[in-house]
């Protein structure tokens, strides 16, 4: 029983550790999103002038939006928008926070 235990607290742990990696970083996808999208698009919530297409907080406001499927969006080539070298990481924060405008 105590060797159960133990192999599963070392599980636990490990797995925790694993979470935190994987989390995501919004003020770097604020930082990447300011780079790579704000020729077009107005990133910000509340943004002077208008981008040249959608705008991050109208596509967050969409009832139908998830994380996943910007972070799913941001992977696959385009022809109407450049294909910049995004990490799996980096769409996640970018897909972050577009995220945090949801309203």
């Amino acid at each position: 029983m105590r060797m159960l235990a133990t192999q599963l607290s070392a599980a636990l742990t490990l797995l925790g550790g694993t979470g935190a990696a994987l989390a995501q970083d919004v003020e770097n996808g604020r930082r990447l999103s300011a780079r790579w999208c704000s020729e077009c698009h107005a990133i910000e919530p509340v943004q002077g002038k208008g981008g040249r297409t959608i705008s991050f907080a109208a596509i967050a406001g969409r009832q139908d939006i998830t994380s996943d499927m910007i972070t799913s969006f941001l992977l696959m080539p385009h022809a109407t928008m450049p294909n910049p070298p995004l990490s799996r990481k980096d769409a996640r924060d970018i897909a972050a926070y577009m995220m945090e405008m949801k309203k």
